[in-house]
């Protein structure tokens, strides 16, 4: 059978110091990495002007996973280009 991978996103907001990271790491981060999955995840500062922020980071963290995983599998040939 044939599985249909399609992504998925989770969007947390609430008061800082109430826990909310590491419900996300103990209740999804772990088992997804346990099941093959890849577990992105970015983190806003209200005191850092980058609307953006947590975005960007869940991003780098989700290129970083691809490219870990891609030398892994001998995905990178020498001569060829690589990802810094």
């Amino acid at each position: 059978a044939t599985k249909n991978h399609v992504g998925e996103m989770i969007l947390v907001s609430g008061t800082s110091g109430t826990g909310k990271s590491t419900l996300i790491h103990k209740g999804l981060g772990n088992p997804a990495a346990k099941s093959g999955y890849i577990f992105a995840f970015g983190k806003f500062e209200d005191k850092v002007l980058r609307p953006l922020s947590a975005f960007s980071d869940a991003m780098t963290c989700l290129a970083k996973c691809i490219t870990v995983e891609h030398n892994k599998k001998g995905g990178l040939s020498s001569g060829g280009s690589s990802i810094a």
